[in-house]
């Protein structure tokens, strides 16, 4: 398997990964919705406290996981073209 077929089956099973972990999240608050009405008021506060933390957990660990798979992307690409002194954002 070529090194491009397998950086793209990575970003693919990146996004089926994230993919799966927002559907959770989805569902659990089609279930807080739906399901919460009869509970305590702490119970629900709770929950979407609880959902409000996984959200941004979620969003910051998404973003993290791009900007480092970025970055790995980045250094692959200068060394296969080598490094070029005409670039100004080169360091």
């Amino acid at each position: 398997m070529s090194s491009a077929r397998k950086d793209k089956l990575y970003y693919r099973l990146q996004q089926f990964f994230i993919l799966i972990l927002h559907l959770i999240l989805l569902k659990w608050m089609h279930y807080s919705l739906s399901e919460l009405g009869a509970e305590e008021t702490s119970v629900v506060l709770a929950h979407f406290f609880g959902m409000s933390v996984y959200g941004a957990l979620l969003i910051r660990g998404c973003a993290a996981w791009g900007k480092y798979r970025h970055r790995l992307d980045l250094e692959k690409e200068k060394s296969q073209h080598g490094s070029n002194k005409e670039d100004p954002h080169a360091n």
